[in-house]
């Protein structure tokens, strides 16, 4: 099957926004899953892969052909959950150190929260949320990078 390179790009990129930007405010307004369990807008992030996926599809192209290597995907993955650890480790150092020299000694608690227009506060310490935030976080840089590629 030969690539179509005959399809309207700007046409496909508005298409795929409008489509992506529904999801959005059907998972802010209609949905609200940041008032759920799963307290992370993160239907819209899946939804957004699943269109370009199907875009891609529809023009013949792979994902390899926008970027995305499949030999590095857990090397790569890995490889960002290891800086961010490193990068969070080092500020709360900082931050800390900071506090007792101020004369305000602090302690670090590890939990997941989430962020909700409520204002809700509720701090999860069980295995499985952690899980879920750093799967929410691996879709949501899919996103982010699927979507960075087609624009540039």
């Amino acid at each position: 099957m030969g690539r179509n390179t005959k399809y309207k790009s700007d046409s496909l990129c508005i298409a795929i926004f409008t489509l992506c930007l529904a999801a959005r405010f059907i998972e802010y307004f209609l949905i609200e899953t940041d008032r759920t369990a799963i307290g992370e807008n993160v239907l819209h992030k899946a939804a957004g892969i699943i269109i370009l996926a199907l875009a891609l599809k529809r023009v013949n192209l792979t994902w390899s052909d926008i970027g995305f290597q499949r030999n590095c995907f857990v090397s790569n993955i890995l490889k960002g959950l290891l800086l961010g650890s490193v990068c969070f480790a080092i500020s709360y150092w900082l931050e800390l150190t900071i506090l007792a020299l101020q004369g305000n000694p602090a302690h670090l608690e590890i939990y997941i929260s989430s962020f909700s227009l409520t204002g809700s506060g509720i701090k999860n310490t069980d295995f499985v949320f952690f899980l879920l935030c750093v799967v929410f976080n691996v879709i949501n840089v899919w996103m982010v990078k699927c979507h960075l590629r087609q624009w540039f």
